[in-house]
């Protein structure tokens, strides 16, 4: 809780330790599995759920083309992730479970589509659940664009974050924000 002597935060000496292609290449493919199974049981559910109940009290169109249009979408964020996750022809692996890659907002997306899914079957209204997802991408749009430490990105203030000197390069660094 409290130090005695010296410095009180134990920092580490030396590079930080880095995941080898490899061990990426493993967690990716576990991930990847690991949303296919939630999208498989996800979809049967829905289709045994909505024919057993659905067909006895009312059959409903609307439903069955909206779970199409919405597994659609999520089968497609699932392809692309998994085209991220496996191994490109140079050798190099994309970390799918890096904080604020773009394969974090793509798991966001399957998860919203599948309890957007399983929740319509309380009540078809909350198939409206899924305007969360463009909601969500026009919000991060907005932050993106006009708070810091995004601002910096569209070109103005340089020489305030600078290191002094008028004209010096600037660093700038990605920061995850949830």
């Amino acid at each position: 809780m409290f130090a005695l002597a010296g410095n009180s935060s134990p920092k580490k000496k030396g590079k930080q330790a880095t995941k080898g292609d490899a061990q990426i290449l493993k967690e990716n493919v576990e991930t990847i599995e690991f949303y296919k199974k939630i999208l498989m049981i996800a979809n049967g559910v829905f289709l045994v759920v909505h024919f057993i109940f659905y067909f006895i009290t009312g059959f409903s169109i609307t439903s069955l083309i909206l779970f199409g249009i919405s597994s659609a979408a999520a089968w497609y964020v699932w392809s692309f992730m998994k085209q991220c996750g496996t191994s490109k022809s140079g050798g190099s692996v994309t970390d799918l479970n890096l904080n604020g890659s773009i394969a974090e907002y793509a798991k966001d997306i399957i998860l919203a589509i599948v309890i957007a899914q399983s929740a319509s079957l309380i009540h078809r209204y909350l198939w409206w659940l899924l305007s969360a997802i463009p909601l969500y991408a026009i919000y991060k749009g907005f932050m993106l664009y006009f708070f810091p430490p995004y601002a910096q990105l569209r070109g103005g203030d340089q020489d305030e974050q600078g290191d002094g000197k008028k004209g010096g390069k600037t660093k700038i660094t990605r920061v995850a924000r949830h």
